[in-house]
C-alpha cells in the first residue's frame, strides 16, 4: 500500500552529517535501475557537480541554459575553457570532445559587418586542442556566404577526382559531350584548381578563339554560316549545337535550313525558318526563340541543318571573312573570294576601289617612277563599272584612255586640265597628213 507524508503548512527537511549520501531506492535495495522518482515542482540543485547515470534522459524544455548568472560582458576567461560554453562528450580512453560557443573568435562578414564569438567543435584541451571539421550535407546561408581562412586555403583534397565533378572527362582528359558538345557536369560547380588547369589545357587545343581583341582594335574571324551538329535541347526553349565557334550573338537573327528528321518530327522540322538568338550558353551553342516541347531532339539527323544569318546581311556586317579593326574602324578585311585593304579590293587579279567615283593612285614618292614590266592594256570605254564614255577633264595633268577608233588610227584618246579632248594620231596617219597638208 501506498504511503504518503503530506506536511500541509510548512517545508520539510532532511539534514544528515556533513560530507554523507541521502539515497531515494526504488529497486528494493536490487540496484536494478528499476523504479522511479517523480518530483512534481522545481528541482534546484546548489551543488557544484550533477551526475546523471541513466541512458536515456528526456527533456521537455525547448531551450537549455548554461553558464547561468553569468552577469559579464561575454564568457569569462576563468571558465575551464576560457570564454566558452556549451557540451562536453566523455570518449573513454579518446580525448573528450566539445560543442562549446567561443566568445575570444571574431569574424568578419564584409561591408562592416563583424562581430565576437560563435560556435566552434574541439576535442583535447589546452595546447592540444584541435578544432574538428564539421559533417552536414549543406549550409543555407540565406544571402551571401563568407568564408574567412586567414592565411589558408579552400580545399577539396580528400575529394575522389573532384574536377570529374565538375567538367566532362574521358581517359582524363575533358571532353565534350558527343550529342550535346557540353563539357559541364554541373552549371553551379565551383572547380578546383586542377580543373581549372585542365579546362586552360583543353580550351587551347579544342576551343576556337574568334578575336585577339586590345582596347579599339581587334584581329577577328567573322564566320555566321554553321553546320548544326544536334539538337542540344528542346522544350520552352530549343538549344542548337554548332560543329565549330559559330560566332552569333543575343539579338542576331539567325536562317535555319535543311534541317532534317529521321523518324519524321513535325516540331524540329518547323525549326527551318528566321528566328532570334536569346541566348549564347557557350561558343558552340545557340538558343533560339521558339518551342519545340513535345519533340524529340534524337530525331534530328546529325549535321543536317544549317544556320546562316538573313540574306541581306550576308555580304554586309555578317559576310564570312577575317576582319582588322584599327582604333575601331575595320581597315581589312580577307573574304573567300577577295581581300580588302583600306579602300582597295584586290578580286581574280584586280585591283579596284571600293568607293564609287574615288580615285585609284599609284605613286613612287621622291625620284622613283612607276615602271610596268610587261604590256598596258586600256579597256574600251564604257566600262562595267563607268557608263562614261569620254571622261570628265581632270584638275591637272592628261587622262588617257581607249574608245573606238576614230580619224587618228589609234583608239587612244587623251583629255587634259584644258579641256582638250582629242585622239593620239598613229605614225602612218600622221604622215599621210603631213603629204596632205
Amino acid at each position: 500500500m501506498a504511503k504518503v507524508l503530506r506536511i500541509p503548512s510548512s517545508d520539510y527537511k532532511i539534514v544528515v552529517g556533513e560530507g554523507n549520501t541521502i539515497t531515494l531506492d526504488t529497486t528494493n535495495a536490487l540496484d536494478n535501475g528499476t523504479g522511479k522518482v517523480v518530483i512534481t515542482g522545481d528541482l534546484e540543485v546548489k551543488g557544484d557537480t550533477i551526475s546523471v547515470e541513466s541512458t536515456v534522459v528526456s527533456i521537455e524544455d525547448n531551450i537549455i541554459v548554461l553558464s547561468s548568472g553569468n552577469t559579464g560582458n561575454g564568457l569569462p576567461a576563468s571558465l575551464d575553457i576560457p570564454y566558452s560554453s556549451g557540451i562536453e562528450i566523455e570518449r573513454g580512453n579518446y580525448e573528450n570532445a566539445r560543442w562549446v560557443y567561443d566568445d575570444s573568435i571574431s569574424w568578419s562578414l564584409g561591408a562592416g559587418v563583424t562581430g565576437l564569438g560563435t560556435w566552434t567543435a574541439t576535442r583535447s584541451e589546452g595546447v592540444n586542442e584541435e578544432t574538428l571539421p564539421l559533417a552536414t550535407p549543406g549550409i543555407v546561408a540565406g544571402g551571401n556566404f563568407y568564408v574567412n581562412v586567414g592565411a589558408g586555403v579552400i580545399s577539396v583534397e580528400g575529394s575522389s577526382s573532384y574536377e570529374e565533378k565538375v567538367f566532362r572527362y574521358d581517359s582524363g582528359a575533358i571532353t565534350p559531350d558527343p550529342l550535346t558538345g557540353s563539357i559541364i557536369v554541373s552549371d553551379d560547380a565551383i572547380p578546383n584548381a586542377k580543373a581549372v588547369r585542365d579546362f586552360v589545357d583543353y580550351s587551347f587545343t579544342d576551343i576556337g578563339i574568334s578575336a585577339i581583341i586590345q582596347d579599339n582594335s581587334s584581329v577577328e574571324i567573322i564566320d555566321p554560316a554553321n553546320v548544326i551538329a544536334s539538337i542540344a535541347e528542346v522544350g520552352s526553349r530549343t538549344t542548337l549545337r554548332t560543329v565549330n565557334s559559330h560566332g552569333y550573338e543575343i539579338g542576331d537573327t539567325i536562317v535555319l535550313s535543311n534541317i532534317t528528321t529521321s523518324p519524321t518530327d513535325a516540331i524540329i522540322d518547323a525549326l527551318n525558318g528566321s528566328w532570334t538568338v536569346t541566348d549564347v550558353p557557350t561558343e558552340t551553342t545557340i538558343e533560339i526563340n521558339v518551342s519545340t516541347t513535345g519533340a524529340d531532339e534524337n530525331n534530328y539527323v546529325v549535321n543536317s541543318g544549317r544556320a546562316n544569318p538573313p540574306e541581306a546581311l550576308r555580304n554586309t556586317t555578317k559576310e564570312t571573312r577575317v576582319a582588322i579593326t584599327i582604333e575601331g574602324s575595320e581597315v581589312a578585311g580577307f573574304y573567300g573570294n577577295r581581300a580588302e585593304f583600306s579602300n582597295l579590293e584586290f578580286r581574280n587579279g584586280e585591283i579596284v576601289t571600293t568607293e564609287s567615283d574615288s580615285d585609284l593612285v599609284i605613286g613612287a614618292p621622291g625620284t622613283g617612277v612607276v615602271r610596268i614590266k610587261d604590256v598596258l592594256e586600256l579597256s574600251v570605254t564604257p566600262s562595267e563599272n563607268d557608263a562614261r564614255i569620254d571622261p570628265l577633264a581632270p584638275d591637272s595633268g592628261v587622262k588617257i584612255y581607249s574608245k573606238a577608233e576614230g580619224p587618228g588610227n589609234t583608239g587612244i584618246y587623251f583629255n587634259n586640265s584644258n579641256e582638250t579632248n582629242d585622239e593620239i594620231i598613229s605614225k602612218n596617219r600622221a604622215l599621210l597628213y603631213s603629204m596632205l597638208f
